[in-house]
């Protein structure tokens, strides 16, 4: 998947776990050049308010394998601590299986609740490596990657 003029199947619309509904926003395409594959982003939605956001990330460049993931989530502060990036996960999951049969999850090695959000999936540690200064992780602010693969 991932090449130019590829189409894209569209997320099922019931994407729920626990509390957590996942909302279809957009399928945004490649950027190539930047090794940029399409994704899917989602809101993630609990008890009636928009808490964050997860993206499916289609493709295999070494950007994904390396540095991004297949996988990226994002809870806003007012709602960490209630599990939700998991839960947006275990909703991601079916879609994801329809996709790939595995997927890489990466975390900055001092981000403990990502850790431990990878690690209750049942996320596989493969290894640590350091992010170059090309990447555009390394602007945000990241000098390391934790990589696991994911099989959901």
């Amino acid at each position: 998947m991932g090449a130019s003029g590829e189409s894209f199947p569209p997320p099922p619309p019931d994407l729920v776990f626990d509390a957590v509904t996942l909302e279809f926003v957009r399928l945004v395409p490649a950027d190539l050049e930047r090794g940029f594959v399409p994704f899917y982003h989602f809101n993630i939605v609990a008890r009636g308010a928009e808490v964050g956001h997860i993206n499916f990330r289609v493709g295999d460049t070494a950007h994904i394998r390396l540095y991004a993931g297949h996988i990226g989530y994002a809870v806003s502060e007012p709602f960490r601590g209630h599990k939700y990036a998991l839960q947006a996960c275990r909703a991601l999951a079916p879609f994801v299986r329809s996709l790939l049969a595995s997927v890489i999850i990466t975390s900055d090695p001092d981000n403990f609740a990502s850790i431990r959000t990878i690690e209750l999936l049942g996320g596989v540690f493969l290894d640590e490596v350091p992010v170059p200064e090309r990447e555009a992780q390394y602007a945000r602010g990241s000098r390391a990657k934790r990589r696991y693969r994911w099989t959901p």
